[in-house]
């Protein structure tokens, strides 16, 4: 799964540090991600981890290499953290949240 085009301009197009952006791209990744294992209409909480592990066992790129997989879902657990931390700060789910969000929470951490 990845990210489209939109997507990426859209991050582009904002003011943020170069690093800022590249955190926003993976973090809107991982949203997508997350929001595809749980079911495109799903708006709950993020996946628990074994629904985590079933899906990425169902991805070619990461079910022949056990070690990525491993890492892949150590960065999962920390993107959901910051999901779900900026969830709790917006008051809506999760899997609820937008490229919108991400945007402008990185925007204002920038800002502060």
């Amino acid at each position: 799964m990845a990210i489209d085009r939109a997507t990426i301009e859209q991050i582009d197009a904002t003011l943020l540090p170069q690093l800022d952006r590249h955190h926003l791209r993976v973090l809107s990744h991982c949203l997508d991600s997350f929001q595809a294992m749980a079911g495109r209409e799903a708006t709950g909480a993020i996946p628990d981890e074994d629904q985590q592990r079933l899906w990425c066992r169902q991805q070619p790129v990461v079910a022949d290499d056990p070690a990525f997989l491993e890492t892949l879902l150590q960065q999962l657990r920390a993107a959901a953290d910051q999901l779900d931390q900026l969830a709790i700060e917006l008051g809506k789910p999760p899997l609820a949240l937008t490229l919108d969000d991400l945007i402008n929470a990185a925007e204002a951490r920038c800002r502060g």
